[in-house]
């Protein structure tokens, strides 16, 4: 699918042009006699040389971001090294945590926390897009919490989902062992569900699938890779119906895993969701972005559908409930540039703008009061503070001077990529005007 998706005819030219010329140079110099020695030392300079003059080039000329062998090692790394850190989640319910306090009440409780995938803020109905991609969720408009300044950390799904899970962030690194909101939620004494549309196995597993797996119910309604699954989020909202029918604790937490906004973006809705047809606003038209621009569209049309669903199921409940919706990360849709998709090495504003709302219950309000600022400037990183607050739990661990929902927030630097201010860098190149 990542290859269908970004792969065109100009970059499969290229690559092909690089690696004939590299298995031209590979035999000129007979680098595979002796397992690749050089026989003379003047070859030797020669080919040392020009290793070293193609990795300048590519450095500076920041192609060495496109380069396979160099993203292939690269990534490898990193994955391993984060897997390593995360360690046994399965076995700890509960982590490193002292057990969370928090007030008994009478009321059963019922919280939904909805994770979105792939999609941006900019292409959501509810924040002013002039197309109304969220019809069911505008109509719940008035009970809803919409926040209007929340991004992600990273603009894939592995870098953002670590950090927005447990109790890391890009100040504290080390801690993305120390524990997750799932096994800080179990140490309150919450029944956990983790209902997933997406695939669990990776080359060694899945770091997001280590974390989930701390919940003490965990299901996965695909194992197929994302470009042959056509499994729809609506299949998620069906083991949710059964799960709330069959809830065995009077204290229960669920987490949705959607499929969401993620390409190849025409497999992710219905057809009775085919809605956008026409062509689409851009400032980069070509049958390649009306075709994006549209299957986007309609999935966050089907996205809508399912997240309003949820919301009338938990409604229709009568419990002391909210449901919680965010996107682990956003997308680029030609609005910036010249591509769909995320790329953390070639990135825009909207890669990392998310949507974030909440639904609360009448019994919830009438418990607890949220300190609602629409225009807070909050990064997802936080998200375990948030959650905590939300949930009233009190542990030495949570800082609610970090949760957006609390009075005593405090705003904080929004390093994204671990080292780039995202607020000083795009007001820098001022996108909201287009000058970049």
């Amino acid at each position: 699918e990542f290859i269908r998706f970004y792969m065109n005819v100009p970059l499969l030219i290229f690559t092909l042009v690089f690696w004939l010329t590299f298995l031209i140079l590979f035999f000129k110099y007979k680098l595979v006699e002796s397992f690749g020695l050089i026989k003379t030392r003047k070859t030797s300079i020669k080919v040392v040389a020009s290793v070293f003059a193609v990795l300048i080039f590519l450095k500076f000329s920041t192609l060495i971001v496109f380069n396979l062998p160099y993203l292939f090692i690269k990534s490898n790394v990193e994955y391993y090294s984060e897997s390593k850190k995360i360690g046994n989640y399965k076995d700890n319910q509960n982590g490193n945590f002292i057990k969370g306090i928090r007030p008994e009440g009478e009321n059963e409780e019922l919280y939904v926390i909805i994770i979105g995938e792939s999609t941006n803020r900019s292409n959501f109905g509810l924040y002013n897009y002039y197309r109304q991609t969220t019809p069911e969720l505008n109509k719940l408009k008035d009970e809803l919490l919409i926040y209007n300044d929340v991004i992600s950390p990273h603009a894939y799904s592995i870098g953002a989902l670590t950090k927005i899970l447990t109790i890391t962030n890009y100040e504290s690194p080390e801690k993305v062992s120390e524990g997750s909101i799932i096994q800080l939620i179990n140490s309150a004494g919450f029944d956990t569900y983790w209902l997933s549309n997406q695939r669990p196995i990776g080359p060694y597993e899945s770091l997001i699938t280590k974390i989930s797996l701390s919940s003490k119910y965990h299901k996965f309604i695909t194992t197929t890779i994302a470009g042959k699954s056509k499994v729809l989020d609506g299949e998620l909202i069906n083991e949710f119906d059964k799960s709330i029918k069959d809830l065995k604790h009077r204290k229960n937490v669920i987490f949705l895993h959607l499929m969401g906004t993620h390409h190849l973006y025409e497999n992710r809705f219905p057809a009775t969701f085919n809605k956008f047809k026409d062509e689409p606003v851009t400032n980069f038209k070509s049958p390649e972005s009306t075709q994006k621009i549209n299957a986007y569209d309609n999935a966050i049309l089907y996205n809508d559908f399912l997240i309003a669903n949820v919301i009338k199921k938990v409604k229709g409940l009568n419990k002391k409930s909210f449901v919680l919706y965010f996107s682990d990360h956003g997308e680029e849709m030609y609005n910036d540039l010249d591509m769909a998709g995320h790329n953390e090495d070639i990135y825009s504003k909207n890669m990392f703008d998310v949507p974030f709302l909440l639904w609360e219950s009448s019994k919830y309000k009438e418990e607890k009061n949220i300190d609602f600022v629409s225009e807070r400037k909050y990064m997802l990183d936080d998200l375990i503070y948030s959650i905590a607050d939300l949930l009233d739990i009190n542990t030495p661990d949570i800082d609610f001077t970090r949760s957006i929902f609390n009075s005593n927030f405090k705003e904080r630097k929004r390093i994204i990529k671990d080292t780039i201010n995202y607020d000083t860098y795009f007001n820098k190149y001022d996108y909201l005007n287009g000058d970049k």
